[in-house]
């Protein structure tokens, strides 16, 4: 489905669009089959990959809440580390 979503737009608004990966952002496997279901069929796609999976803590959550850059906020939480680990797989 993101898939064909991409396509569309590409050919509504007649630009390229490239596809460097997936970030699963705010995953938490508490919410139930689909969410975990997804997060095992993703990766399987294979184009574009899985670059990285940030789970749903509360430092994201509060660095929206005093609007403040979750780098800023919380250097040193896994968002953070994941976030630096997208950067590099980007590079």
């Amino acid at each position: 489905m993101l898939d064909s979503q991409i396509r569309t737009v590409s050919l509504d608004y007649e630009v390229d669009i490239d596809r460097l990966g997936l970030v699963v952002n705010k995953f938490d496997k508490r919410k139930g089959y689909v969410a975990t279901h997804s997060l095992d069929n993703w990766p399987s796609l294979g184009t574009p990959p899985v670059v990285s999976v940030v789970p749903d803590l509360k430092e994201q959550r509060e660095a929206v809440h005093v609007k403040q850059p979750l780098l800023m906020y919380a250097p040193t939480s896994i968002q953070a580390q994941r976030m630096r680990e997208i950067r590099r797989r980007l590079s």
